[in-house]
C-alpha cells in the first residue's frame, strides 16, 4: 500500500502520499540562506551561477536590439518582490521585465532576468544587498521559459536522525525505480501562509469577498505574531482604513496594502479591490488551484496502486525532445499499444501526464480520465471556471503535466546529523518534492523554513 503522508500541511496542498516507503531519516532544511542554494540550468547545460559555488559564467554572445538579460543573484527574496524592486528601481513597467522561472525565496538562487528599454549602463551593480547583479549583456529578445533546462540544487540537510542514515539509498532507490511524483511543492501554495491556491479558488468562482477575507483576514500559525492580531482585527472589525494603517510597509505587504487602500475607500468594493493587484499575481493565485487539482489528481492515482513511471491504457502520454523536455507531440495509449508506449518511456522518450486543468479541458476515457473527474466534482468545479468571465486575463486553458520526473543526482554526502545533496530537476520541479520523500517531516511548516 502507498505510504499515507500525516503531515498537515501535505494533505493541505494535496500531496497525500510518498511514493517511498522506507522511513523517513527527519532533519530540517533552511537553516540559513547558504542551505538552499539554486542555480539556473540553461537549455544548453550552462549552469547560471551563484557567487558562492565559483561556477564560471555562461557563455552568452551579445546581441544588438531594446532587452537586456542580467545574471542576478538573490537573497531571501520572492519573485513578485524581485519584479516590484526591478520595476521601481529600472524605472520600466513590470510588463517589460521577464524571467524563464520562480525560485525559491527563503535561498541564495541566481537566474537570468531580461528587462526592455534599459541599455547596459543603465543596470546598477546591485539594488540593495539582497539583489546583486553579476553580469549583463546586450539582447534582441526577452529571456524566457524555454531557455531554460531547469535548476541544479545544492542543500545541506540539519539535523537528521543519524540512526536512519542507512535509510537514504533506500528511499533514492525506491525514488529512482519508481519516479519521482511530479507533485507541485509547498512553495506554490506558500509556507507561512500556505493559501494562494484557496484565494485561486475563490477567484475561479467569482467570490471576490472570500478571496479579500483569505487574502487579508486569515492569520496562519506561522506568521510573526503582530501580522496575525492584524488579520485577527481585520477579521473582527472589517476596518479597512485602519488596518491600512497597522500593516507594515514594504514589499512584503504589497498586496495587502493594495487591496486595503482600495477599501478604505470603498470597503464593499471587493471585485475592484482584486483587479488593484499585479497581473503576475493574480495568475499566481489562479495556477496554483490550478497546481492544487494536478497534486489531488496524482495522489489519487497513486492512492489506487497505479503506477506513475509506466502508462496504463487511456492515459495521455507526451513524448520527449533531445534534452528530456516535453514536447506537445501526445499519444493517447490503448491496449493495443501499451507496451509500445511504456518502452519510449522506459528508455526515456516519453512520459506519462495528467491535465493542468482548464477551459479546454477534455477528460479522456479510461481510469486517468475518471480520476480527473472525481476530483472536479469533489472540488466542486467545472473545467468552463478557469474562462475567468469577470478578469478575462486570468483565464486559463490548460494543459498537461508528467506525473513523474527522474532527478539527476550528483551528490550525496554527510557527517554527524548533517546531509548535503546536489542534484538537477528539469523545470517546473521541486526540490522540496524530493526533500519531501527523505525527510518525510511531520512538521514541514516548520523543517523547511
Amino acid at each position: 500500500m502507498p505510504l499515507l503522508s500525516e503531515a498537515w500541511l501535505d494533505r493541505h496542498v494535496g500531496m497525500n502520499y510518498y511514493i517511498s516507503d522506507c522511513e523517513g531519516i527527519g532533519g530540517r532544511v533552511k537553516q540559513s540562506l547558504e542551505d538552499f542554494i539554486v542555480e539556473e540550468v540553461l537549455i544548453d547545460g550552462q549552469v547560471v551561477p551563484t557567487s558562492l559555488t565559483q561556477k564560471p559564467m555562461p557563455k552568452i554572445n551579445n546581441k544588438p536590439g531594446p532587452w537586456t538579460w542580467m545574471i542576478i543573484e538573490k537573497r531571501g527574496i520572492d519573485a513578485i518582490t524581485l519584479l516590484l524592486i526591478l520595476s521601481r528601481k529600472l524605472g520600466v513597467n513590470t510588463r517589460d521585465i521577464s524571467f524563464g522561472g520562480l525560485k525559491d525565496t527563503i535561498a541564495i538562487t541566481s537566474q537570468i532576468v531580461s528587462v526592455r528599454g534599459v541599455s547596459l549602463g543603465g543596470i546598477p551593480s546591485d539594488f540593495g544587498r539582497n539583489i546583486k547583479v553579476l553580469n549583463a549583456v546586450g539582447m534582441d529578445r526577452a529571456f524566457t521559459i524555454k531557455d531554460i533546462w531547469g535548476n541544479e540544487f545544492t542543500i545541506r540537510v540539519r539535523g537528521i536522525n543519524e540512526s536512519r542514515r542507512d535509510n537514504i539509498a533506500c528511499i533514492i532507490n525506491q525514488v529512482m525505480e519508481r519516479g519521482l511524483p511530479a507533485y507541485y511543492g509547498y512553495q506554490r501554495f506558500g509556507l507561512k501562509r500556505p493559501n494562494s491556491h484557496i484565494i485561486g479558488k475563490y477567484i475561479i468562482l467569482g467570490k471576490f469577498e472570500e478571496a479579500i477575507s483569505e487574502l487579508l483576514a486569515h492569520a496562519y500559525p506561522m506568521e510573526p505574531p503582530r501580522i496575525r492580531e492584524v488579520r485577527e482585527f481585520i477579521a473582527r472589525t472589517e476596518d479597512y482604513t485602519k488596518a491600512l494603517e497597522l500593516i507594515p510597509k514594504g514589499y512584503r505587504y504589497y498586496p495587502e496594502r493594495a487591496v486595503l487602500r482600495h477599501l478604505s475607500s470603498n470597503p464593499r468594493d471587493f471585485a475592484n479591490a482584486i483587479r488593484r493587484l499585479p497581473q503576475e499575481l493574480l495568475t499566481i493565485y489562479v495556477e496554483a488551484y490550478q497546481s492544487y487539482i494536478f497534486n489531488l489528481v496524482l495522489s489519487e492515482r497513486i492512492g489506487k496502486n497505479l503506477p506513475i513511471n509506466t502508462a496504463v491504457p487511456g492515459d495521455m502520454v507526451v513524448l520527449l525532445d533531445e534534452h528530456g523536455l516535453p514536447t506537445r507531440h501526445m499519444i493517447h495509449v490503448t491496449e493495443t499499444m501499451v507496451d509500445k508506449v511504456n518502452e519510449l518511456v522506459k528508455r526515456g522518450r516519453a512520459v506519462p501526464v495528467a491535465h493542468m486543468v482548464g477551459h479546454s479541458m477534455k477528460p479522456l476515457p479510461g481510469l486517468q480520465g475518471d480520476i480527473e473527474l472525481e476530483i472536479l466534482r469533489r472540488e466542486g468545479v467545472d473545467p468552463s471556471m478557469f474562462r475567468v468571465k469577470s478578469i478575462p486575463r486570468l483565464s486559463i486553458r490548460g494543459g498537461y503535466r508528467p506525473l513523474f520526473v527522474k532527478p539527476l543526482i550528483f551528490n550525496v554526502d554527510g557527517s554527524g546529523s548533517d546531509l548535503t545533496l546536489v542534484f538537477r530537476l528539469p523545470r517546473g520541479n521541486y526540490a522540496t518534492v524530493f526533500l519531501r520523500e527523505l525527510m518525510k517531516s511531520m512538521k514541514p511548516e516548520t523543517d523547511y523554513t
